[in-house]
């Protein structure tokens, strides 16, 4: 819990002298390309992980290949949560089917949601307590489930609630919030047992990151930062590229996804 709090005091301290860095502060460690990469994510130690042609693909901080790992008999991996950089989430939608792997990229174990009577699950993540959040389509709920596969905790029905269905893309929980985004109306946010807090009205979003109260996102080929406290939007200067796909901010590091490449920035 120490660690946490130095490591989300240290980035909020990062993001505040960031955004004035001049783009030549910037120097380009790396450069990889991809085709047509699907996801992107990074870890709290550095590591970045690239979903390209259902192969999953893990990077050093300095753009190193480090692991992959593939399956051809569950579907298509569509998203992965490595907010815990010990245990790396993969899901596979087509069979809903989550696979969980360490550090390394070994399989640790897989669960079939189905099994636990979740037959339309849209997206998961990571969750302390050694749990995971699902968001399951057949009755609009947020659950959250333990190791044992039991339901803990779950939200109402949200197309009740909100009055429109959820057509989200990613989830993840940081410090004790789930946060749904769901492009056609912004990124919801849900408190540790499921209900509903707030709603952040950011449109048309492909991806984010949460640090302490600083929502980090693309909109329009632009990095910005949203304080959710304050309410203040900042442009966060970046190196010049013809088409952003996703942005994220490690330790000393920006990691910029574009329509071809994966860049390793170190400032």
């Amino acid at each position: 819990m120490i660690f946490l709090k130095k490591y989300s005091f240290f980035l909020l301290f990062l993001f505040c002298s960031f955004i004035a860095l001049p783009v030549d502060d910037y120097k380009l460690i790396k450069s990889i390309s991809f085709p047509q990469p699907v996801f992107f994510t990074t870890d709290k130690l550095g590591n970045a992980y690239v979903v390209v042609e259902n192969q999953l693909l893990q990077f050093d901080p300095q753009g190193n290949a480090k692991g992959n790992y593939s399956r051809s008999n569950i579907g298509a991996l569509s998203l992965v949560d490595a907010s815990n950089p010990m245990k790396i989430l993969l899901f596979y939608p087509d069979y809903a089917t989550v696979v969980i792997l360490d550090a390394k990229l070994s399989l640790q174990s897989e669960i079939d949601l189905r099994s636990l009577n979740i037959n339309q699950p849209l997206i998961v993540c990571n969750s302390g307590e050694n749990a995971y959040w699902v968001y399951d389509r057949q009755d609009d709920e947020l659950k959250k489930i333990d190791n044992n596969g039991q339901v803990i905790h779950q939200s109402s029905n949200l197309t009740q609630l909100t009055g429109y269905q959820l057509q989200p893309n990613l989830m993840l929980e940081d410090n004790g919030f789930v946060f749904i985004n769901n492009p056609a109306t912004g990124i919801l946010v849900f408190d540790r047992y499921g209900t509903y807090y707030k709603i952040h009205a950011f449109e048309g979003l492909k991806s984010f990151q949460v640090v302490d109260n600083d929502l980090l996102f693309v909109k329009n080929n632009h990095l910005y930062r949203y304080n959710s406290k304050s309410l203040s939007e900042k442009e966060i200067l970046t190196p010049p590229a013809d088409s952003i796909r996703g942005a994220r901010i490690e330790q000393h590091e920006l990691y910029l996804l574009t329509s071809d490449s994966l860049n390793f920035y170190y400032f």
